[in-house]
């Protein structure tokens, strides 16, 4: 999947940019630093237009001159999904490409994927009767929604085409 990088703001975070007030607030709790590495690691995460992986971010820290190692990547994702900055995109780890993907959700509007499973092509949509569902069936468990996240998971047209084409 190809991703897009580098918007030249981002438009959706807080006046200070890049979401800096949330993770602020999810370090002071957890007892942690807003460190420059953070900041640009936060920075990089906004900036990137679409989903991504750990290591897309690693190789765009190391660009700008800092060594960080993939574990720390991965510990401040953990940080920025605590602060609803970011979200995991997938459930399942996408072992053809590399691992698991995230994707960017702060002020940005909800919606869920549809993923190919023969080539890893993703769709995002939004359908307003399914969100109404989700809300029926939590209320009838007694469970107030804090998030959710709803991934499909099949064949696209295309390689249901190709299929076809194969099996004549």
């Amino acid at each position: 999947m190809q991703q897009r990088y580098l918007k030249k703001e981002c438009r959706t975070c807080s006046p200070n940019g890049y979401c800096v007030d949330r993770l602020r607030s999810v370090l002071i709790s957890s007892r942690g630093r807003l460190t420059k590495e953070r900041i640009s690691l936060l920075r990089i995460t906004c900036d990137i237009d679409g989903h991504f992986q750990p290591h897309h971010l690693l190789d765009l820290l190391r660009e700008q001159g800092y060594n960080l190692s993939l574990t720390t990547v991965y510990r401040n994702l953990a940080l920025l999904i605590k602060a609803g900055i970011i979200r995991r995109a997938s459930i399942a780890d996408d072992p053809g490409s590399g691992g698991i993907w995230y994707e960017h959700i702060w002020a940005h509007e909800h919606h869920d994927h549809m993923v190919c499973s023969q080539c890893g092509k993703r769709i995002e949509f939004s359908y307003p009767a399914i969100e109404i569902l989700q809300e029926a069936v939590a209320k009838e468990h007694g469970f107030k929604l804090e998030s959710h996240h709803l991934e499909l998971i099949g064949l696209c047209a295309e390689c249901r085409n190709s299929e076809d084409i194969q099996g004549e």
